[in-house]
């Protein structure tokens, strides 16, 4: 461990400095530093006039080669203050276990060094053990001083960054590690009795919410903001005891993932629509604009698949389906020959959501090529048509229909469950075949060629494991059987 310490030429009276069963008596608090900690060097900063000092040539004396001088200004300028940070930065090696001590800094310096161990913690990846402070003024009846260590500020510092990366750019990586490491450092150090056990979920369910906003995947954000916001209710108390920065801005986390929180987010109806535009917006204030486009773009298929009011919206053919529905019809506005579908041309406002989708598709293609174009839009023309997403989505906002869709369709053909004639003899083998097929809380579609009674036996078995379940023929289209899903 490397020492890094501050030598004035003030009065400094003997006291016996004490830190954690240990203690020294001395007037030279460096002195302290090196019999209690140990360190294998001991840098101490000192201006010229200090250097000359009897301070430093008592220090010298009684600690040998163990004190490696580093010449300093008196730090009366912003330049001389910059040459005092770069002194502690040049000392220090990657990789460095450092134990900063500010007793005998004099008048900023002490400033310069927690922003010192700050930058160093970030570009050298070293260990500040302790920064530490002989606080003589608090010394008791028996002249015993106590040694501060003020390292938990230096901790505040990463707090800070991390709300600061999640307020600018909803990247919560550094807050969720910051909690989690609370919990670990917690746990080893067996520091109370009553020690947080919800940290490191909170972490890791901030961590998901996270990843699920920078990936643009608006299914999972709904569903972790729903987890985030009952958690971070629940965690309140293990906050104010062992996180007290993530505490201030824990209502704040709340409140911006309350607005994206969703029951059933494979569920499609106007609600679903209206969070993603929020969503969207949200990409767009945090300066996110790949992902508020590549979304936008995604939400203008599901605005159709609502409209259409058919078929699985999120089966991946479906969604093709539509989306070549949507090129064709941007096709003919351009006025290229195209073919386009009846059912399209029929849905409400397909002229608008056609003239939304050829000016998203252009603000699209200007970023999914990296600009690796001779007539590439420029920045400033990409941030500005961004910012028109939300107006342009909100006009087709004003005609949803009242209705739902349901991802995660399953469609059962009962004629592959028997093959030729199906048996009764061998419908427990049917049923678990059906079940199998039909998955955990999935919207089921019954259909194919076969007896009332097979129908009725797989209705039955699939009651209280498919969310939906379904009927439909050429004849009659889809008839719902039952609906168990949230409302």
């Amino acid at each position: 461990m490397k020492a890094i310490s501050f030598l004035g030429t003030g009065k400094y009276e003997t006291v016996t400095y004490c830190w954690q069963g240990r203690e020294f008596q001395t007037h030279l608090f460096p002195e302290a530093v090196a019999r209690i900690f140990e360190p294998e060097k001991l840098f101490v900063l000192v201006t010229s006039e200090a250097k000359k000092s009897e301070h430093f040539q008592v220090l010298c004396e009684r600690l040998g080669d163990l004190v490696q001088p580093v010449d300093i200004p008196e730090g009366r300028s912003e330049v001389e203050l910059w040459k005092i940070f770069e002194r502690c930065v040049e000392i220090v090696d990657e990789g460095d276990e450092i134990l900063l001590d500010i007793t005998h800094a004099f008048r900023s310096i002490p400033f310069i060094v927690f922003a010192v161990a700050a930058y160093l913690r970030r570009t050298k990846n070293v260990n500040i053990c302790h920064i530490v402070y002989g606080a003589f003024e608090a010394r008791d009846e028996q002249n015993r001083a106590p040694i501060f260590d003020l390292t938990p500020l230096l901790d505040l510092l990463d707090w800070l960054s991390g709300a600061e990366f999640l307020l600018r750019r909803s990247d919560a990586m550094l807050l969720a590690e910051r909690l989690k490491q609370v919990q670990r450092t917690a746990w080893s150090a067996r520091a109370s009795d009553e020690l947080p056990k919800k940290l490191q979920s909170l972490g890791n369910a901030l961590a998901n919410f996270s990843k699920a906003l920078h990936l643009a995947r608006p299914l999972d954000v709904m569903k972790y903001a729903r987890t985030l916001v009952s958690m971070l209710e629940e965690v309140k108390p293990e906050v104010e005891r062992w996180a007290k920065p993530f505490g201030v801005i824990l209502e704040q986390i709340k409140a911006e993932a309350a607005k994206f929180a969703h029951d059933a987010p494979d569920r499609l109806d106007a609600e679903n629509l209206k969070k993603q535009l929020v969503l969207i917006e949200h990409y767009l204030d945090k300066g996110l604009i790949i992902q508020a486009v590549m979304l936008a773009r995604e939400w203008a298929v599901s605005w159709v698949a609502l409209q259409r009011c058919k078929g699985d919206w999120l089966d991946r053919s479906y969604r093709e389906e539509i989306e070549k529905a949507l090129g064709a019809a941007s096709a003919r506005l351009r006025g290229e020959k195209a073919c386009v579908s009846d059912w399209f041309e029929q849905i409400p406002q397909s002229d608008v959501v056609t003239q939304v989708w050829d000016w998203l598709a252009n603000l699209r293609n200007d970023l999914a090529h990296c600009g690796m174009r001779k007539d590439a839009a420029s920045i400033s023309s990409i941030e500005q048509r961004a910012k028109e997403i939300p107006q342009k989505l909100r006009a087709l906002m004003e005609d949803v229909p009242d209705r739902v869709l349901f991802g995660a369709r399953v469609v059962i053909d009962l004629k592959s469950l028997y093959g030729e004639v199906a048996k009764l003899d061998e419908l427990p083998s049917y049923l678990e075949r059906a079940k199998e097929l039909a998955g955990d809380s999935n919207e089921v579609v019954l259909t194919g060629q076969a007896p009332v009674w097979l129908y009725l036996a797989v209705a039955h078995a699939l009651h209280g494991k498919a969310k939906r379940l379904l009927y439909t023929s050429p004849t009659t289209g889809e008839v719902l059987i039952f609906d168990h899903s949230a409302k």
